[in-house]
């Protein structure tokens, strides 16, 4: 009788209401702001949040990258636990937070998060030409720059093309990673019309409004092939990318980042691609 009370009655709808809230939502509550107090006093961040993924996500994450290029899961699995595993580019990523100006609003710990699925998406294809609007730090910029790295010891050479409106950015870039790297300095969409060379992999990720996302695509369609894969920073945001694929006549995609252990509700990849295509760059012809 009581539960057909509280379940199918107006009056009991509302004698649940104290305990929905105490025993469902609060317990949400509570944690949130636990790590929010957290955060405060053992973080230095206070934009372009960096963060763990959780396990699941991880795997969801390899499974997203492995749709977009046509790669076998396994394969990018490897490729992010690589990265994961790089002690060589996490020192040298402490060192240059410790050593530079930001250290006051960095933290000095590298955190990838779906830059994980960044760099697995450029080892697995190997392209020859990454552009990426928005430096800031440069943790993006040197992950890409780290996975071009590998990829050039491996006899496939490619280069990032990293453009920013400030000219002292990037504090992370440094050797060996930093020569695979052309700073592009000033306007995203100036830069990015006066581009010339063919484009494997596009990035969006500087003014996340959405009409300078949209510009920023129309400034770079003319350097796109039909084998391009496009990414954006920003789909969490704005459907810009998603309209860029319907534009092309390509497919949209996006994965959302589930942060382990952060307050923040993440940020996300969105993409646009061939579905059914195994991209592989060094066997496109320019």
């Amino acid at each position: 009788m009581l539960r057909r009370f509280l379940r199918n009655t107006a009056l009991g709808r509302i004698v649940m209401i104290p305990f929905r809230f105490l025993l469902i939502a609060f317990p949400q509550l509570a944690r949130q702001a636990g790590l929010m107090l957290k955060w405060a006093f053992t973080s230095k961040e206070y934009y372009n949040h960096t963060y763990h993924l959780t396990e699941l996500n991880q795997q969801y994450l390899a499974s997203y990258i492995a749709v977009v290029c046509g790669h076998d899961v396994k394969e990018i699995e490897g490729y992010i636990n690589e990265l994961a595993n790089d002690t060589a580019l996490r020192n040298l990523l402490i060192q240059r937070t410790d050593e530079s100006r930001d250290r006051h609003n960095s933290d000095a710990e590298p955190r990838y998060n779906r830059r994980l699925g960044w760099y697995a998406l450029l080892r697995a294809t190997k392209p020859r030409v990454v552009v990426e609007t928005g430096i800031d730090r440069g943790l993006g910029t040197v992950v890409m720059a780290a996975a071009l790295k590998r990829n050039q010891d491996e006899g496939f050479p490619g280069l990032v093309y990293a453009t920013d409106i400030v000219p002292d950015v990037g504090h992370l870039l440094a050797e060996p990673y930093k020569s695979l790297v052309r700073e592009l300095i000033g306007d995203s969409v100036e830069n990015l019309k006066k581009f010339r060379e063919p484009v494997d992999v596009f990035l969006h990720d500087s003014d996340h409004t959405p009409a300078y996302e949209w510009a920023e695509f129309l400034a770079i369609e003319p350097r796109l092939h039909a084998s391009s894969i496009v990414l954006s920073d920003n789909s969490q945001q704005t459907p810009k990318l998603r309209e860029f694929a319907a534009r092309i006549g390509q497919s949209f995609l996006y994965f959302q980042d589930t942060p382990r252990d952060h307050w923040w509700p993440g940020d996300g990849i969105g993409a646009v691609f061939r579905p059914g295509r195994r991209y592989y760059f060094p066997d496109e012809k320019r």
